[in-house]
């Protein structure tokens, strides 16, 4: 393979998570995955506080306190995290806003006196973990924290052969709009590159000023890297990491995994339990 644009890159870089107010306006129209997370809550007749993974700006976490939940949400960006705690401010009470503690930290390595009844990983958040050994870490991580009987519920993409096979020198055009924190109006367009020997995805975002943009205004481009996980691998990963698969879903309506699922939704157990 010819020598491309990706090779300078580093994975996981976390520019796209430096901007949160941007992300939260990219994001705000996924909502199918709140309700779900509400009624896996809703459905843990355990109680107890609920452990996240990845929390980001509250997408998830903020919800879910509102309906009573108390929460610990831990994540590895501190702009996520500020923008969590002013979203918070804004849509929830003093008393909802109680229920959540936030926490700067690295899903791999994170210890805390309490478990919980229930650990989620919103959208993705799992594969900003590269290597088999983040995984058997981060999994040991929240085996250490489960109470008796608690599961791990995490979603995140479904392998698509088409997309991960798309040319690293082709661009893909979309609409533009106005950038929240930018302040102007830009064209936008991604470029993909797949490392198929890593099975890490590397996207770069770039944004163009339109033609009414300042004078001063620049190119801004931004690299997602996220880690894909095909359905057996995942099994492995999990037994890794001392877990067991307890349900597989292809969708936010609990519909089966099939081939041309765009998400796998994971209900995990400790191995332990599993032998009792």
């Amino acid at each position: 393979m010819s020598k491309s644009w990706i090779e300078d890159l580093e994975p996981g870089a976390v520019q796209h998570y430096d901007d949160a107010l941007y992300y939260d306006f990219t994001y705000q129209d996924h909502r199918d995955d709140i309700a779900f997370y509400r009624e896996i809550a809703k459905q843990n007749t355990l109680g107890g506080p609920i452990l996240e993974l990845g929390a980001g700006s509250g997408r998830i976490t903020i919800p879910l306190a509102r309906e009573g939940h108390a929460l610990v949400g831990i994540d590895a960006s501190e702009p996520m995290l500020a923008q969590a705690r002013v979203n918070a401010a804004e849509h929830l009470n003093a008393a909802q806003r109680k229920r959540i503690t936030w926490v700067h930290g690295d899903m791999r390595e994170f210890a805390f006196e309490q478990k919980f009844s229930l650990v989620i990983a919103p959208f993705n958040a799992l594969l900003h973990l590269y290597h088999p050994a983040d995984f058997a870490r981060c999994f040991a991580c929240v085996v250490r924290h489960m109470s008796p009987g608690a599961r791990f519920v995490f979603d995140v993409r479904m392998p698509n052969l088409k997309e991960l096979s798309r040319d690293p020198d082709r661009v893909y055009k979309a609409r533009g709009f106005d950038h929240p924190s930018l302040g102007y109006r830009v064209r936008y367009e991604e470029q993909f590159d797949y490392d198929a020997i890593q099975q890490v995805q590397h996207v770069v975002l770039r944004m163009t000023p339109a033609k009414n943009a300042p004078p001063d205004a620049k190119i801004v481009e931004t690299v997602l890297s996220q880690r894909q996980i095909f359905p057996s691998e995942l099994r492995a990963l999990l037994a890794l990491g001392g877990l067991a698969l307890d349900k597989r879903f292809g969708d936010y309506d609990r519909s089966p995994l099939v081939p041309d699922s765009s998400v796998q939704i994971i209900v995990a157990r400790a191995i332990t339990e599993a032998r009792t």
